[in-house]
């Protein structure tokens, strides 16, 4: 997760976990041949006639947390550490996973061990470039290990994939009975509990990079291997010598909610494929969007979107940069709707008197009752027309392109007959109701695939009459927490409200208008504010459908924070019942039958589709939209940098190259062209 966050800013809500932002239309899951070479196969090569070697210069939106890449999963986060380390492996401009500090790997035949052959002679450096250590085997293991000790945000990739890594977490089993080892200083080993065809697909995530144990405990007694205390660890400081660098670029300069700087790393061992020497990102607030163009336009930024809600300057730019403005590339990140569904905060966390709900206590019970009703929460899905709410960003021409009707990108992979993962979605929805969902139902991106008003009444008047007999009272509240600072989310967040109630006049919305320090202080699920959060997001962060299904499971869930719910296990916590009464259990039985197919891959997806379609039909969740898809210019050479569906490799500026002019539309489609006739090679 290119990954600059211009949508975390101004859309209503908009919160991205997992990794990716790219729009790579085939997620290969199945396992590598033995000793796969991915020696010299470099990521930013280019095959152009001109290279250029200009600064990239853009926005970013919200202050990164840490700069702890193994433990964090924030795309706030790792879309800087990823310029800093390299893992594994990476992705080059054309999707292909290729080596980076591994130059080969083996599988055995059941993919239950997988051994990795590093590079010999890479460096850690300092952030002031003076060189610290070479990196060996041993940091990864060091990286795990730490990861594990400081409970990772992404620990649920591996926890229950590297054998004994639960075991270890849970104080089971010694440190040395897990599934890692540095057989020498450049050849590590994982050993799986159970066949897993997609683990090498995880090494491109932040999990599974260096650290370096030396380094790591020089940053406090609380950073020791074994002895864990994150309040004595400063390693992971967001400041330049928090890490060290092993990857592209180091970082020059951090000053928060102004600019965040780096320089390319000198000593990187893949030195000639980092084409930008200095990128600079300028803190964007999202309270002036016509800003970006006008900078753009000044020369100051590399690239801007170009909206077409300002007359005047939609106008100017049309008039200047007419044949040069495009529409960007959708993503493989997914936003979506949420429902809070146990719902414990009324007012903002940090000060009781601000962001209070208008609900009486009486309408607060009501709501609760409401949101767990199917009848009701499918009403509300069909109610809501997604385009209107899109063309407060994008404007009303492009209001349909970045729609997006699935949690998973619906072309994120395709099975062995060449079906993609949207079709098999659709197939499973029509199996179990063919008549709201026909054959061939399109879930496509850029349709508006579910608003359906006469569904939405029939389904409202069903709720009324359910809810009734428990004592509900209409119309019902629902809270919509919206970043009054963004003017295009606060015109969204209106444009939703006036869509659901025009069509259901059982219902009210009422806009909560916050701001970006008091909606970041929701940091657990007891903590949201609203009754539906529009925009939680998700970007893969490997090679299968289960990434991003996983994010709803019941007792590990990494997005169940966006439901308002907890990882309280099934049978513990105030939330179990609500997790049954909204039939998150049989969604977890039909997710855990996928997971069990491991040896075949088209059952495996054709399953897993089944799972996603049971939270479609159930409106647990309320498909929104993806990135991109928007007007805009830019200096950037197109199809220069990696390119990916999952993982971080598109978070990275390695490879990619700025222009001395801005890119025409005829210069982006031949080499498009050119570039899509090399995938797959």
């Amino acid at each position: 997760m290119n990954k600059n966050y211009l949508w975390l800013a101004t859309c209503c809500a908009l919160v991205a976990g997992g990794c990716s932002n790219s729009n790579d239309t085939a997620g290969n899951t199945e396992a590598p041949s033995t000793n796969t070479s991915t020696e010299n196969e470099g990521t930013g090569s280019t095959e152009t006639t001109d290279v250029y070697r200009n600064d990239y210069n853009y926005v970013y939106s919200t202050d990164p947390d840490t700069f702890d890449y193994v433990y964090s999963f924030q795309a706030v986060d790792n879309e800087h550490t990823t310029n800093f380390v390299d893992g594994l492996l990476e992705h080059d401009r054309y999707g292909n996973l290729v080596g980076a500090l591994a130059k080969s790997y083996e599988v055995n035949d059941d993919a239950t061990e997988f051994t990795f052959h590093l590079r010999e002679g890479v460096k850690w450096v300092t952030d002031d470039g003076v060189e610290y250590a070479e990196v060996t085997a041993h940091d990864f293991v060091t990286g795990l290990r730490h990861a594990v000790e400081f409970d990772s945000q992404t620990l649920y990739l591996v926890q229950y994939t590297i054998k004994n890594l639960d075991a270890y977490y849970n104080g089971e089993v010694e440190w040395e009975e897990v599934g890692i080892k540095a057989v020498d200083d450049y050849t590590l080993v994982y050993t799986l509990e159970a066949p897993t065809p997609y683990f090498h697909t995880i090494t491109t995530y932040s999990i599974l990079m260096p650290v370096n144990q030396e380094f790591l405990e020089s940053k406090g007694t609380g950073c020791k291997l074994g002895a864990a205390e994150p309040s004595s660890c400063s390693f992971g400081e967001v400041a330049p010598d928090g890490i060290l660098y092993n990857g592209a670029y180091l970082l020059s300069n951090f000053t928060s909610k102004s600019v965040i700087e780096y320089t390319a790393n000198p000593d990187y061992w893949d030195a000639e494929h980092v084409y930008i020497p200095n990128v600079k990102l300028v803190y964007y607030d999202g309270s002036d969007p016509d800003s970006l163009f006008t900078s753009f336009d000044k020369g100051e930024f590399s690239s801007a979107p170009v909206y077409t809600d300002n007359a005047a300057i939609y106008a100017s730019a049309k008039e200047k940069y007419g044949d040069n403005i495009f529409i960007s590339r959708t993503t493989s990140t997914s936003f979506w709707i949420s429902w809070i569904f146990d719902r414990n905060q009324y007012a903002s966390p940090l000060d009781s008197s601000v962001d209070v709900s208008p609900q009486t206590d009486k309408q607060k019970a009501d709501t609760a009752l409401a949101k767990q009703n199917t009848a009701f929460r499918k009403a509300i899905m069909y109610a809501s027309d997604i385009s209107s709410v899109n063309s407060q960003y994008v404007g009303e021409d492009l209001k349909y392109g970045r729609l997006r009707n699935t949690l998973t990108q619906p072309d994120f992979l395709l099975n062995s007959q060449g079906q993609t993962y949207g079709e098999l979605v659709s197939a499973a929805l029509t199996a179990s109701n063919p008549t709201e969902y026909p054959a061939g139902f399109d879930l496509s991106d850029g349709q508006l695939a579910y608003y359906n008003t006469d569904l939405a009444t029939q389904y409202m008047a069903q709720a009324v009459e359910e809810l009734s007999a428990q004592g509900v009272e209409f119309p019902v509240q629902l809270d919509v927490i919206v970043n009054g600072e963004s003017e295009k989310g606060f015109r969204a967040a209106q444009a939703y409200k006036a869509t659901v109630e025009a069509n259901l006049s059982d219902v009210q919305i009422n806009l909560i208008i916050s701001d970006s320090t008091n909606m970041a202080a929701s940091k657990t699920a007891d903590q949201m504010n609203c009754d539906l959060y529009i925009g939680a997001g998700w970007g893969p962060d490997y090679g299968d459908p289960k990434t991003y299904v996983d994010i709803v499971d019941p007792d590990s869930g990494d997005m169940l924070k966006y439901f308002g719910l907890n990882w309280t296990g099934s049978e513990v916590g105030d939330d179990a019942a609500v997790k049954e009464a909204i039939g998150l259990y049989e969604f977890q039985a039909l997710k855990n039958a996928a997971e069990a197919i491991v040896d075949d891959l088209d059952l495996r997806y054709e399953l897993y589709a089944k799972a996603e379609a049971y939270l479609l039909e159930n409106a647990i969740l309320i498909p929104y939209i993806t990135q991109g898809g928007g007007y805009a210019v830019s200096r950037v050479v197109p199809y220069t940098q990696p390119y990916a569906a999952y993982g971080l490799s598109d978070n990275k500026y390695k490879g990619m190259q700025v222009s001395n002019e801005v890119i025409t539309v005829e210069e982006r489609e031949a080499l498009k062209a050119d570039w899509e006739s090399k995938l797959g090679q």
